[in-house]
């Protein structure tokens, strides 16, 4: 994927379709994760189950990333760009890059981490730790739905068509760059606090480094595996130490 910058840069129409699609895109997320959960709400209420609670908490997270996959999926239909999202069964190969991009994601956070705790540099507060600090089985209902939904809507609407359409026109080092600002920068709202700076240069980080796994895997069920795996350490982590399985 790495050479599939092939339009003129002297084409305004390269720059309309590579950032004029990216806003498309993120905005058709916006709107859809808003209607699916506006209507996940009313079947959650429709069969009895408390939106407020742990499991009404991580069903509403579920249909959000329904609208996600619509979006993304809607997006590639309508515009005839399927081809952008390369996805296949994964080859020895994948499984190779699936494997060192999850240990690799995971110890560059640990790294980022440990740096920032010993400048002093606190992180954000995350709203989903703020939501299950309360009832912390709500971390665990979190699993399936980052690995079946998260991992997959996230890494298809900002790898596999932001990250996509930035590499047709410019090619790949500046696709993995803006593809990770963008992913970033939707994250602001998931987050709150002094750390917020801090804690939004993390996520582009690793945002990066699943840019550059796809790029080189060339398969975008790869960092979608990594990415549900990531956040499914991150939800046990944190279960743990809310329930006090584990002291930090």
């Amino acid at each position: 994927m790495a050479s599939d910058a092939h339009s003129s840069l002297d084409d305004p129409r390269t720059h309309l379709r590579a950032f004029g699609g990216t806003f498309v895109v993120v905005a058709l997320v916006v709107l859809l994760a808003s209607v699916t959960v506006s209507l996940g709400i009313a079947l959650l209420d429709a069969a009895g189950v408390d939106r407020e609670s742990a499991l009404g908490l991580a069903l509403r997270s579920a249909f959000q990333f329904v609208g996600f996959g619509i979006a993304g999926a809607g997006f590639l239909l309508v515009t005839d760009q399927s081809d952008l999202v390369p996805v296949r069964r994964p080859t020895r190969q994948d499984l190779t890059w699936l494997v060192g991009g999850f240990f690799g994601l995971l110890g560059l956070f640990v790294a980022v981490s440990g740096l920032l705790s010993v400048l002093g540099i606190q992180g954000a507060d995350s709203a989903i730790v703020a939501q299950g600090s309360d009832q912390p089985i709500y971390f665990l209902y979190l699993i399936p739905v980052t690995i079946l939904l998260v991992g997959p809507t996230e890494e298809l609407i900002f790898r596999g068509v932001v990250q996509g359409l930035f590499r047709r026109a410019y090619g790949s080092g500046f696709a993995i760059a803006a593809a990770s600002a963008v992913f970033a920068a939707v994250h602001v709202t998931s987050y709150s606090g002094d750390g917020l700076l801090a804690t939004l240069a993390t996520v582009l980080v690793l945002g990066g480094v699943l840019g550059v796994v796809y790029e080189k895997s060339e398969n975008l069920v790869v960092p979608a595996v990594i990415h549900g795996l990531f956040n499914t350490v991150q939800f046990v982590a944190v279960y743990a130490t809310t329930t006090g399985l584990v002291s930090l």
